[in-house]
């Protein structure tokens, strides 16, 4: 009963319109008091600041600001161009470009919203030109985009491994193939409606030495993520200390290097990052009061009998998983969506023999899936602001880039080995 009516009361607060932070508060407190639970309510205080106060959440503002640096200035202008050289001879090879320059600059941002912001001011305008529907442009950059929380590093694996005490390192790893599938998944509905409209049937290939050039031109930019990823797997450094060491390097790169960002441009990046951060970190206090209650509740083993009285197989679980998390990313980011889930699904994984490590990249699958799907698509919203064309226009050219992307979450979740071969291979 008490979790359904958290359930209840959470989607209606949400539904409501009510401020996230303080639909998360009620959902905690409401049961509390209906139901004379008889915990204090100082309790969900000391909750709060104690799930913001852990030292390793300074990964977090420190990803942000480095992803900032990186997504600003030529960088994404430079990728772009690497990516029209290794792809755009093809068949959609414009829109290969579009998916290609999104999993490159995914690995530097870690953000989705950076990713389909910097690629889609570019690319948009092009496809239009190429005779592309500027509806599938647009959906095609949202989805793109959402590659940038899936290949490592990625802001919602880490913070899924904080909360989930998981290996971030083992999340990372086990996050770089299904990245890469998404990736070629939509390649292939790029190949098809590039040949089957005839809009992009394909061109010339570029010479060996214009390759070399634009990839040296990137090259900067595409050593970022292996030194962030080198250091964290030979255990040179921690995850925060490998954002550190990312901003660090951000800094050198974009003012030294590239020279397209300048020390005068610093201040306002930070208060855009420490915006950001502000808003996740708030949200982690207060999802942390909530599973705080959802623990004392039993509620892990609550949903177990529940799932046990259909199945005892894992595959009935993933499925509960994704039909969960694909409803909550309609009205959820990624980070809230895995924050509430993750105390919940946890326990309730270990009881299946699911590993933790392979949860968290299914669980990441499905809440970027959610940011190209309407009506609360941060990625969608980017896109649609971009290319002017209305959010649900834009839904409505997206169903084979839906499909594609559906294809790879169930790719994810039912072969393991898509997942967990990188961690056994360098663990």
């Amino acid at each position: 009963m008490t979790l359904l009516f958290v359930v209840f009361v959470f989607l209606a607060s949400v539904f409501l319109g009510m401020p996230l932070v303080w639909a998360i508060l009620l959902t905690a407190v409401l049961p509390i008091i209906v139901f004379d639970l008889g915990f204090p309510l100082q309790a969900l205080y000391l909750n709060f600041i104690g799930g913001v106060e852990p030292n390793h959440f300074l990964a977090i503002p420190l990803f942000i600001i480095a992803g900032e640096l990186m997504s600003r200035g030529g960088v994404g202008l430079r990728i772009i161009n690497f990516a029209r050289a290794s792809f755009g001879f093809m068949p959609g090879g414009l829109g290969m470009v579009v998916v290609g320059a999104s999993m490159i600059f995914g690995g530097i941002s870690g953000s989705a919203i950076a990713d389909s912001a910097a690629i889609g001011s570019v690319m948009i305008k092009n496809m239009a030109k190429k005779g592309y529907d500027k509806g599938f442009s647009a959906g095609l950059v949202a989805s793109a985009g959402t590659i940038g929380i899936i290949i490592p590093p990625s802001i919602p694996m880490l913070i899924y491994g904080f909360v989930g005490n998981v290996s971030v390192a083992d999340l990372f790893l086990a996050g770089m193939v299904p990245g890469i599938i998404f990736g070629v998944f939509f390649m292939g509905v790029c190949y098809y409606v590039g040949k089957s409209t005839g809009c992009d049937a394909g061109g010339e290939r570029v010479s060996r030495r214009e390759l070399w050039t634009s990839f040296v031109g990137t090259a900067p930019a595409l050593f970022m993520p292996i030194l962030i990823l080198g250091g964290i797997f030979t255990g040179w450094v921690t995850p925060t200390e490998a954002a550190a060491l990312a901003v660090v390097y951000g800094l050198v790169v974009t003012m030294f290097v590239y020279r397209d960002f300048h020390i005068k441009d610093l201040p306002k990046l930070l208060v855009d990052a420490f915006v950001t951060s502000a808003v996740v970190m708030v949200v982690i206090g207060a999802t942390t009061v909530l599973g705080w209650l959802i623990t004392l509740e039993q509620m892990p083993q609550i949903l177990v009998a529940f799932v046990q009285e259909f199945s005892n197989s894992p595959w009935m679980f993933l499925l509960l998983v994704n039909i969960v998390l694909l409803i909550l990313g309609l009205v959820l980011d990624p980070v809230p969506a895995i924050l509430l889930t993750a105390p919940l699904f946890l326990p309730t994984a270990q009881t299946f023999g699911v590993d933790p490590v392979h949860l968290g990249v299914i669980m990441t699958c499905n809440v970027a899936v959610g940011l190209f799907t309407p009506p609360v698509g941060a990625t969608l919203y980017v896109a649609s602001r971009i290319s002017g064309v209305g959010v649900l226009t834009i839904a409505r050219k997206m169903a084979l880039l839906y499909i594609a992307a559906i294809a790879a979450l169930l790719l994810v979740t039912y072969v393991p080995a898509v997942s967990m071969t990188m961690v056994g291979v360098f663990s």
